[in-house]
């Protein structure tokens, strides 16, 4: 009874939030640009709800990771309960990820960039995008690596070997 709830509430609230996000999309694409912004190279136009869907996907990035976080939290609690050896083996792709941000970082460069003709030697700046390109890009490899394998059966194959 419970899960049929949840799974109710979860759909109720997986609907409203596609709405709302076909609604800021909509606006952010079927309105104009009258929003002018000076850049370097001058004024340009903005599209009218930029500020709106960038928050929106703020939000959204914020309430995935914080019910990330907290159910992973809950449920590693609930494993420890009946499992410990589980609970830490379930730790191993937070563990991956830190490895994968840390090897990301040891290898991002901090060289100042000629950006429109202007310096930019902000260090931070420069190291976090890195950091952030290696990690889309190997994320992007291990994606395509499971496709190959999920589409060529290589998980059947294992699956049956149990």
């Amino acid at each position: 009874m419970k899960a049929a709830i949840a799974e109710k509430i979860s759909t109720y609230v997986f609907a409203a939030l596609l709405v709302l996000s076909v609604v800021v999309f909509g606006l952010f694409f079927g309105v104009g640009f009258d929003n002018m912004s000076q850049v370097a190279a001058g004024m340009v136009t903005d599209p009218q709800f930029t500020d709106l869907l960038l928050y929106w996907m703020y939000g959204l990035l914020a309430v995935s990771v914080i019910c990330v976080l907290i159910f992973g939290f809950a449920q590693f609690i609930a494993k420890m309960k009946e499992s410990p050896v589980a609970a830490l083996k379930s730790l191993s792709g937070v563990l991956l990820l830190v490895v994968l941000f840390g090897g990301a970082y040891l290898v991002a460069s901090d060289d100042t960039l000629v950006v429109s003709g202007k310096a930019f030697d902000d260090k931070n700046i420069l190291i976090l995008t890195d950091v952030c390109i290696y990690v889309q890009y190997a994320l992007l490899l291990v994606t395509v690596i499971c496709t190959v394998a999920s589409v060529s059966g290589i998980f059947k194959a294992s699956n049956k070997i149990k």
